[in-house]
């Protein structure tokens, strides 16, 4: 295993090791909130190459801890879940937006996990993912073979500097972008890939929910390592912004101050 990496803030760059690690800060890993940005982040996230096997996403510590520290919580938080979704259907989200905005064409997605997402999507679209992850990776392989798609096992931002420009009509990043050491230069990659017209659909953790404050330490979106960014409404647009894409779709709803994701839909 490789020694964790020490970042300066992902968004604006300043050195916050000085200050006081935030509350929500477990074990050894060190939340910062950064002095002259205000954006929240994990000073001390494992390497890329620590996150394909030791740190991958399906193995990260949130079980862990909830299981150590708050059971009772964990056993109704599960027990709450199982019955929602036998009475409530859940629909795909990611994929109403993709239809709504995306044309039709090439569709990577980054952190494409076992890529049951991409397996969902309209036949139209030509799918690729991109998955650090050695074990969904083959996963996803195994699944997008029966559509003629691929999968790159590699960090996301090599993954996308391998393809082509304005090569992709459409980018899916949900749950993805929390994970990423340099937000920035993904998002500068992705608006580099779309084709004029393209789109880009990020979920993210909302850092401003009530539910946050509420919750404190045992809210759904600290989750250690693999969680490194968090973001609130303002600094997501800002950053979607600052890589050269627009803003279509971030109303109330895709940002709703009660619930604990944000969705957001950007435009090349």
């Amino acid at each position: 295993m490789t020694p964790f990496l020490i970042r300066n803030c992902p968004r604006c760059g300043a050195d916050n090791s000085t200050t006081r690690v935030l509350s929500y800060s477990w074990r050894h890993w060190r939340l910062r909130h950064c002095m002259a940005c205000a954006f929240v982040y994990l000073e001390n996230p494992p390497d890329y190459a620590d996150l394909s096997v030791d740190y991958a996403w399906e193995t990260d510590d949130y079980t862990l801890r909830m299981r150590q520290e708050y059971p009772f919580t964990r056993r109704v938080s599960r027990g709450w879940r199982r019955v929602r979704r036998r009475l409530i259907p859940r629909p795909d989200k990611l994929a109403r937006r993709v239809t709504a905005h995306v044309p039709p064409g090439r569709v990577i997605d980054v952190g494409c996990g076992s890529a049951g997402h991409l397996m969902a999507l309209a036949p139209h679209y030509m799918i690729v993912g991109i998955e650090i992850s050695v074990a969904l990776a083959a996963e996803a392989n195994a699944r997008l073979a029966k559509r003629n798609g691929t999968v790159v096992n590699m960090p996301a931002i090599e993954g996308l500097a391998d393809m082509a420009a304005a090569s992709a009509t459409g980018v899916l990043m949900r749950s993805f972008l929390e994970h990423e050491h340099r937000p920035a230069t993904l998002l500068a990659q992705v608006a580099r890939v779309l084709a004029t017209g393209g789109a880009v659909v990020v979920k993210v953790p909302n850092f401003a929910c009530l539910n946050r404050r509420v919750m404190g330490s045992r809210w759904c979106g600290f989750r250690f390592p693999g969680h490194v960014n968090y973001f609130t409404p303002t600094s997501l647009k800002e950053m979607v912004e600052d890589a050269g894409l627009t803003i279509s779709a971030f109303d109330l709803f895709d940002r709703f101050p009660l619930a604990d994701n944000m969705w957001l839909v950007a435009h090349k």
